[in-house]
């Protein structure tokens, strides 16, 4: 079968500014003198989840703050996203996670946040209301399907499955209440349905309370 090989053309931006079209108007593709097409984001990364109503966060409960483990997890995680969708439905994509100290270790310590993807949960976690899940664009209720789940040990994490997320480079001072690490994933973990994502915390020694948080996005996706 013959082929057909289109030139696209388009004119050279010089140096000028990017021009500003009225709304309706049809404009074409702008290349810059050495040739390469001019392609920018029209929002900033992860507005559109955003904006579409399907970006979450949810943390541990102050009440329910845990201890630090001042040793490699084996399978306790401090909270769990579980994916309940069937065979084809949703995923989550996690977008970020972090670690808050909310009472003093009264040392110096460093603070590692781990997080585990299990694919096939072993046992189903029950949600647990005071979980609160709240939306990144203002919706007043939580209407995803995510189940939220804290001091979970019976879900499917396995102890050389953990992955360092985030980590204190230098060590907390000694009056750490307040000292926190952050996780930006950028979406690289995808929970499909029935797998699970779990998060816990290391420390120097099992002293101080903390949360833990995490964003993600309710998205349905093809997954290879």
């Amino acid at each position: 079968m013959a082929q057909d090989t289109s030139n696209i053309l388009a004119p050279a931006r010089g140096a000028t500014y990017a021009k500003n079209s009225p709304a309706g108007v049809d404009t074409g593709l702008e290349v810059n003198n050495h040739g390469d097409l001019l392609m920018a984001e029209a929002l900033p990364p992860r507005t559109e989840l955003a904006r579409m109503g399907c970006m979450w966060t949810c943390s541990i409960p102050t009440a329910s703050a845990f201890t630090y483990v001042a040793a490699w997890p084996t399978t306790r995680a401090e909270i769990v996203l579980y994916n309940p969708a069937a065979a084809g439905g949703v995923s989550l994509v996690i977008t970020s996670a972090w670690l808050y100290g909310i009472t003093s270790m009264a040392a110096a310590q460093p603070m590692t946040l781990i997080g585990q993807l299990v694919p096939v949960v072993a046992t189903v976690p029950a949600d647990n209301a005071a979980v609160l899940a709240r939306s990144r664009n203002g919706k007043r209720n939580y209407n995803g399907i995510a189940i939220r789940a804290i001091a979970n040990t019976t879900a499917g994490q396995t102890t050389n499955l953990w992955d360092v997320l985030a980590t204190s480079l230098v060590p907390a001072p000694t009056t750490n209440l307040g000292a926190a690490v952050f996780a930006d994933l950028y979406g690289g973990y995808v929970v499909p349905p029935q797998g699970v994502f779990a998060l816990n915390a290391v420390a120097g020694t099992a002293a101080g309370t903390a949360i833990i948080g995490v964003t993600w996005a309710e998205v349905l996706l093809t997954l290879g």
